[in-house]
């Protein structure tokens, strides 16, 4: 697609934030989580396993909630975006200025296999020439251990990029707290509500969250076109990203309901300022304009095909793509 295409879709979309959407999405989640807190009180393995699966979606309902405030989508205004932004991840367990920021460059960066931060990993496998057995065990085994790692670099994003002087005093101080309000409200819920806040009644669905992350979110840019730092262009136009990236289509509503709509990813790479709500509008309009360069997979079959793979051939091959090669 070229610029002046996308500049010609981009007037027929409407670019409104009502807050009260986002606040309708709140309001559901914690009947969701009244529900799960409810259903773990029964003594039932049925009920048990219901509340696992409440809260997994309860958990990545938020997530979408975080990404959604991380863009600025919930409100016109900065500070809502951040006040909801750190509601939301209390329950997604990432603490939200360190996801904001690394998503961010994402976005600036998307495609680029030396800058992107979200391939870090990708990139050090590629110049290692391997895949280490922990990676391997994991795609195998579904065992969500990429999701659970994810974590960890959010969390101690501001001791590596204050190590590595790559973050001013500002977004440094801003991270530290993004991270030390989540330890304070953790540790406030394990002393208040014991009988609820423990592992029994929240790791199971930790570990559904996780896997749940994992198919959503791994189709998007795995085995799609990548690029160097070292090519003519270093960066992506918005409209230029459906080479680097993939849609992965739910049917309607439950697109909207357990996800959504983060898995409507193109989309939303065109217009990260986009409120989520909007996004099914937009794939009506992209999609047919976009023809064969519009990468869709249906559902999570990706993951079913792929994941008998050998994972070397997931992560380590560069897949060439005739717009980045004329860079």
């Amino acid at each position: 697609m070229n610029k002046a295409d996308y500049f010609a879709i981009k007037q027929q979309i409407s670019f409104e934030k009502p807050l009260w959407i986002t606040l309708a999405v709140i309001a559901l989640d914690i009947l969701l989580l009244t529900l799960a807190v409810h259903l773990l009180y029964m003594d039932s393995w049925l009920a048990y396993l219901l509340s696992q699966l409440t809260l997994t979606i309860f958990y990545f309902h938020n997530f979408a909630l975080l990404h959604e405030c991380g863009h600025g989508n919930v409100h016109s205004k900065r500070w809502v975006n951040t006040l909801i932004g750190h509601y939301a991840s209390m329950f997604c367990f990432m603490p939200y200025f360190p996801w904001k920021f690394i998503h961010q460059e994402h976005h600036i960066w998307a495609g680029n296999i030396d800058k992107d931060p979200t391939m870090k990993n990708i990139r050090d496998l590629r110049v290692r020439g391997k895949v280490p057995f922990f990676y391997s065990f994991g795609w195998f085994s579904w065992i969500p251990l990429a999701a659970l790692m994810q974590h960890f670099v959010f969390w101690f994003y501001p001791l590596t990029m204050w190590k590595t002087h790559k973050m001013t005093l500002k977004t440094f101080l801003q991270s530290a707290f993004s991270v030390g309000w989540l330890v304070a409200v953790y540790s406030f819920l394990f002393m208040a509500f014991p009988d609820v806040i423990n592992l029994h009644n929240l790791w199971p669905s930790f570990v559904l969250y996780l896997v749940m992350t994992e198919l959503v979110n791994l189709p998007h840019h795995l085995m799609m076109p990548s690029f160097h730092t070292s090519d003519t262009r270093d960066k992506l136009h918005p409209w230029e990203q459906s080479v680097t990236t993939r849609t992965c289509y739910y049917p309607y509503g439950l697109s909207e309901l357990l996800t959504l709509n983060f898995n409507l990813h193109i989309e939303h790479h065109f217009f990260p300022n986009l409120p989520w709500y909007r996004l099914r509008q937009v794939r009506k309009i992209i999609k047919p304009a976009l023809g064969g360069d519009y990468t869709e997979v249906y559902g999570i079959n990706w993951n079913l095909t792929n994941r008998s793979k050998n994972p070397a051939e997931i992560v380590l091959t560069e897949i060439p793509h005739p717009l980045l090669q004329s860079m």
